[in-house]
């Protein structure tokens, strides 16, 4: 019997993927997939179709997430114009819906949780409104006073989790570079474009941005 029990949201996306792939490779852990389409590879986890936006299809999910101990949420709404989605107000809610939705199911049908894994960037610290500011550090840097999906969310969890046994992180990677296959979020592909599009105009391997995000 599995001692524990990961739930892996957002399962089709580059960091869904690599967290199921790297319990896949435990013998002492059931996975589960959550995602809107199959993964082409579930590494040995039982895939859950759901559409986090539903209350209610989180809710007929909630038998299939009984038992869980551990979340790996990986999941996201991103509006079709990326840049400014990130400051508009139906992505921010929608984002802080489809969490609310999941633990909301979740919670009650997994009375032994012990961990939540929310997956964030450096968008928390402003990215994609201004320069980085190299080292960014928790307590300084977080740009709070930008409209974020990520404050929602986070707040959220600090309340829902009071009082509680489970205990929650926050995941800020820079970048992360990895296989998405079928995915829009793998860095991989385009930059191999680039490198063959300079290399058959003859020009040498650069890089593409300005120096403001060099730094």
């Amino acid at each position: 019997m599995a001692n524990k029990k990961v739930v892996v949201a957002g399962a089709t996306g580059l960091v869904g993927s690599a967290a199921l792939r790297h319990f896949g490779a435990s013998d002492d852990c059931e996975r589960i997939a959550l995602s809107r389409r199959k993964p082409r590879d579930l590494y040995g986890a039982r895939h859950v179709p759901i559409d986090l936006t539903s209350a209610e299809d989180c809710r007929r999910a909630a038998a299939e997430l009984g038992g869980a101990t551990h979340l790996i949420y990986a999941a996201l709404y991103e509006a079709p114009s990326l840049v400014d989605g990130w400051r508009d107000a139906g992505q921010i809610e929608t984002n802080d819906r489809m969490l609310r939705n999941l633990m909301g199911a979740l919670e009650p049908a997994a009375p032994a949780l012990k961990h939540v894994a929310l997956l964030q960037g450096t968008k928390a610290y402003g990215v994609h409104v201004r320069p980085l500011t190299v080292p960014a550090r928790e307590g300084r840097s977080e740009m709070y006073e930008q409209p974020n999906f990520y404050w929602v969310q986070e707040n959220f969890l600090r309340e829902l989790q009071r009082g509680k046994s489970w205990h929650w992180s926050i995941l800020r990677p820079v970048l992360i570079i990895g296989e998405a296959m079928g995915g829009a979020m793998d860095l991989i592909p385009p930059l191999g474009v680039y490198a063959a599009v300079l290399r058959a105009q003859g020009r040498p391997l650069d890089y593409p941005g300005g120096a403001p995000r060099v730094a």
